[in-house]
């Protein structure tokens, strides 16, 4: 059922053959069908869809996202993505000069940004915990106690921790669940940022009982972007308003802040319904899924070696994960020279810049890559409509390109 044959339900062009899911999602043709009503419902008389069906239908939409997370739709808002979402909690936290932030060397690089954006605001404390992988779960949850354990030695100021349910780059799932529950012993603020959440784990938020969590929705649950969903603790409702605050700043209860705040378009939140109907009706539901993703995932391990996957050893837990980050073999020359110029901010742009016309111009498709720990890797995501031969034929013209850029002006420019 799934597989190449399964694209005919998507968007994509018969030329493009799509690998990286995990950066900007894929949206399925019954989906694309209700956003463009919903965009011509939403324009076609604006003061009768905004009066009379705008509150309603997000509301709605709530609803269908707060089952999914087994929790009350009152503590949720509909953002336009996980950064969006992280930006909302940290501005309107009620920080004080003195205060710390826990995040993890590993954290998405905008929401390090926000981070980097509140510590300077505020004049905060700032603790990093480097997070190398290959690594294994009791020690990256060592790691998180150990900085706990500090900040309740200091016994001064308010302490928040964000952490990954799985980072971004390069893509490893993270034991945020047993993170939250060591928040909850030493007294932490939890921020999850679930980005690569909703969609592909299982989330119930009654269970691990964050103090806050973000999740894209336009990533693994096929909504055009941007669309997002930020549940909020109760105890922390009243500190949190949206951004741009608006006409709806200080309504209770919490989730009417974000019915409306301002003229936007949020179209995507109105095809929530209509993903949940592809994934339980077209595609069999998320169990389906992620049974697919699992058997693509170990037939890339196979394939390339365990050895080569990129991951977290020793877990306790669950470790499913539709990403699978994969180490690309480099000439010890070739390691040192990406070691050097890694480092080098114009030099990532550049690579970039080589590799991504390569791909997409050439071959039709993108492959997200990056440099972690002294090592190169690519990172592949499982999905519905990818059949597993098509990431091995993805990775070999990875390594051809990157066969031709060893050749090129560009490596000449900065050879060591």
């Amino acid at each position: 059922m799934f597989g190449k044959q399964f694209r005919e339900n998507f968007l994509f062009p018969s030329d493009v053959t799509p690998l990286n899911h995990g950066s900007y999602g894929a949206v399925p043709k019954s989906v694309y069908k209700v956003y463009q009503q919903a965009i011509y419902d939403d324009l076609k008389f604006p003061d009768e869809f905004m009066f009379s069906h705008q509150s309603e239908k997000m509301v709605h939409s709530l609803k269908l996202v707060a089952n999914l997370l087994n929790n009350d739709y009152k503590n949720l808002a509909l953002v336009q993505n996980a950064s969006s979402g992280i930006n909302i909690v940290f501005r309107n936290f009620p920080f004080a000069k003195g205060d710390t932030i826990i995040m993890t060397s590993i954290i998405y690089g905008a929401c390090g940004n926000t981070v980097d954006y509140v510590v300077n605001r505020y004049d905060l404390k700032l603790k990093i915990l480097d997070i190398q992988f290959p690594t294994t779960e009791k020690a990256i949850l060592a790691r998180f106690e150990s900085a706990f354990e500090e900040f309740k030695s200091a016994g001064t100021g308010k302490a928040l921790s964000i952490y990954d349910t799985i980072c971004s780059m390069p893509g490893v799932r993270m034991p945020f669940e047993k993170v939250t529950d060591l928040c909850k012993q030493y007294g932490i603020t939890s921020c999850i940022d679930g980005a690569h959440s909703i969609g592909m784990l299982p989330i119930d938020i009654q269970k691990i009982n964050p103090d806050f969590y973000t999740s894209n929705l336009h990533k693994w649950l096929y909504v055009p972007r941007g669309c997002a969903v930020l549940y909020v603790n109760p105890k922390f409702q009243d500190y949190i308003m949206p951004f741009p605050i608006s006409h709806t700043y200080k309504d209770q209860p919490f989730y009417k802040r974000f019915l409306f705040y301002g003229s936007n378009n949020y179209n995507a939140f109105y095809c929530i319904e209509e993903a949940l109907r592809f994934v339980e009706e077209d595609c069999g539901g998320f169990d389906k899924i992620r049974e697919y993703a699992r058997q693509l995932s170990k037939g890339l391990s196979d394939y390339f070696g365990e050895d080569r996957i990129v991951k977290v050893a020793d877990v306790s837990g669950s470790d499913l994960n539709f990403m699978v980050p994969i180490r690309v073999p480099l000439t010890e020359q070739q390691q040192k020279f990406f070691a050097t110029n890694f480092k080098d901010s114009q030099f990532d742009t550049e690579i970039r810049q080589f590799i991504e016309n390569n791909l997409m111009t050439n071959d039709r498709t993108y492959i997200q890559f990056g440099w972690h720990n002294g090592y190169l890797y690519v990172r592949f995501s499982c999905q519905v409509y990818v059949d597993l031969d098509e990431y091995i034929w993805g990775y070999n013209e990875f390594e051809k390109i990157l066969k031709k850029f060893f050749g090129s002006e560009l490596y000449r420019k900065y050879e060591i």
